[in-house]
């Protein structure tokens, strides 16, 4: 009797959700989010942990622009090797295309940034062009938020070794509650 209560239960919910969904998606939403984010370096056996915020404004449906940084949390990573940083920041900006279907939202993006990093292989500090490629899915609840998980590719060379440039390129996963606002009205 119970499960025939909850699945009826269920499935109005399921229903009345579906008839009531508002689209949030739209142009002129601006979205943001900071969360934390672990990483898997590819070229060695570390894994790092960053705090991970980002802003993007949607252009139309399709596509948008986001600007992101990667702050480095010192002493979380876990290696069998040397830490590779003492501090490291990644600011990137780029677009992204995004395909939609009701308030779920999938995208791809591109962006090109910059890493300032601290090494202690290395004195100084050195500035390292980056590049990243992120897929990422979400689902807007509401009009003040949804919720997203990504996973971002992130391309980078740390320069000014004595024995050349060390790759630094690592997989970097996202998930948490985002937040956006629309900027233009209907």
């Amino acid at each position: 009797m119970v499960r025939i209560i909850l699945f009826s239960a269920a499935v109005l919910f399921a229903h009345y959700s579906i008839g009531q969904q508002e689209q949030y998606i739209r142009q002129g939403t601006l979205k943001a989010s900071a969360t934390i984010a672990p990483s898997k370096m590819l070229n060695r056996d570390v894994q790092n942990i960053y705090i991970h915020g980002f802003l993007a404004y949607q252009l139309d449906e399709k596509l948008s622009l986001r600007g992101e940084s990667f702050f480095y949390i010192p002493g979380a990573e876990s290696s069998s090797s040397v830490n590779m940083y003492t501090s490291a920041l990644n600011a990137s900006f780029g677009a992204f295309y995004h395909e939609t279907k009701n308030n779920w939202d999938n995208y791809l993006g591109f962006q090109p940034g910059l890493s300032i990093i601290q090494s202690p292989l290395k004195s100084g500090t050195s500035f390292n062009p980056t590049f990243s490629l992120k897929i990422g899915t979400a689902y807007y609840v509401w009009k003040y938020f949804h919720f997203f998980a990504e996973l971002t590719y992130m391309n980078s060379t740390i320069r000014g070794f004595e024995k050349g440039s060390l790759r630094a390129d690592e997989l970097i996963f996202s998930a948490g509650l985002g937040f956006q606002i629309n900027t233009k009205k209907d």
